[in-house]
């Protein structure tokens, strides 16, 4: 009898410890249009901040299940190179699925949170930015202060736009409620935006006139319609060095043609640097600023260290300064891919008003 109970006991104990376990998983599964083709998926701030992956079958099937203690919002990276935003919860299977009124291609099915997140991007999606768009904003985070969805509302349509504007995205952060307003992202922006450089955040990039290296002048008009990575940099600068092959990589992972990269060198020997810009690692077009730290662009960002890179958009409009490069090339092909779409339906819409 005795017996009997102690192998009850253990049985008992195996089953609790297995259903512990699996109350944590959540399983995303899917198909894709790659066979063979890598799913991706990382967290969006330091609640997650593991890179999962999983192998699509041979016909572009895929399944992957991530240990998550609560809800958790994640990206998933599709083998096309789309980014999907995912919102992971214990206990649950959602399924990646086509969907054609997102920008990006894809919706999640599964969970109360995913649901709120694909129906409010079908709306902003749909919205031409600006003051209609702004007023939905609103109007969601008025609803809806203690959600997630909000952190990826603010960075997708008021931060990574081509024409942000701080005092928009002030006043939607400080309607967050909760514990929102100390995730790290929003922390990190609200610096951004309340710093002492908030001068140069979103606003327009100067204009400049510099000369390549085979003395083709450039201008900001050349850049255009494009979302440009400006990089100052030094071929004397060790940590420069590290910077240039970060921008090869970077080139790599970006397939829109709306992307540029420049590079301004502070540099007072033309030869060094006209030597260190001929290596393979080197990308982008290439201008040198002999006036060095006395370069006008040094002093109205407030240079004090190199490399110093900035992302400006087809407007010009200064999105990013002092960047870090780490995802810097997914998160730069995510935007030029929705600013191609964009302006390819603009221009299907002429054509249409023409008839």
């Amino acid at each position: 009898m005795r017996r009997n109970l102690t192998l009850l006991f253990l049985l008992t104990l195996l089953f609790s410890c297995g259903k512990e376990q699996s109350a944590n998983t959540y399983t995303i599964e899917g198909e894709t249009d790659i066979p063979n083709g890598l799913v991706c998926v990382f967290g969006t701030d330091n609640r997650y901040e593991k890179v999962d992956s999983a192998r699509c079958d041979d016909d572009g099937s895929f399944s992957l299940s991530l240990q998550v203690d609560t809800l958790t919002p994640m990206f998933l990276i599709t083998p096309e190179g789309r980014i999907v935003p995912m919102y992971a919860e214990p206990q649950m299977t959602a399924t990646l699925m086509k969907d054609s009124t997102l920008k990006s291609g894809w919706c999640i099915e599964g969970g109360a949170t995913q649901a709120l997140h694909d129906s409010i991007s079908r709306i902003l999606d749909a919205t031409p930015f600006g003051n209609r768009m702004n007023e939905k904003i609103d109007s969601f985070i008025t609803a809806h202060p203690l959600s997630d969805v909000c952190i990826e509302i603010i960075r997708r349509y008021l931060t990574e736009t081509p024409e942000p504007v701080n005092k928009d995205i002030r006043s939607r952060t400080g309607k967050l409620g909760g514990i929102l307003k100390d995730y790290e992202y929003i922390v990190s922006l609200n610096k951004k935006v309340e710093s002492k450089n908030s001068n140069v955040l979103h606003r327009s990039f100067p204009d400049f006139k510099y000369r390549l290296n085979d003395s083709t002048e450039v201008a900001l008009e050349n850049y255009i319609r494009k979302y440009t990575l400006v990089t100052l940099w030094a071929s004397w600068d060790k940590n420069s060095h590290g910077r240039m092959r970060e921008l090869a990589a970077i080139k790599d992972s970006v397939k829109s043609e709306s992307f540029a990269i420049l590079n301004i060198a502070l540099d007072y020997d033309s030869t060094q640097w006209k030597k260190f810009i001929t290596g393979d690692s080197i990308v982008g077009d290439n201008v040198l600023d002999t006036k060095m730290f006395h370069s006008a662009l040094v002093k109205q960002f407030n240079i004090k260290s190199l490399p110093f890179t900035m992302l400006v958009s087809p407007f010009q409009r200064i999105i990013d300064y002092d960047i870090d490069t780490e995802g810097l090339g997914e998160r730069i092909d995510s935007l030029a891919r929705r600013y191609d779409r964009e302006q390819e339906k603009k221009r299907a819409n002429e054509k249409k008003k023409k008839k």
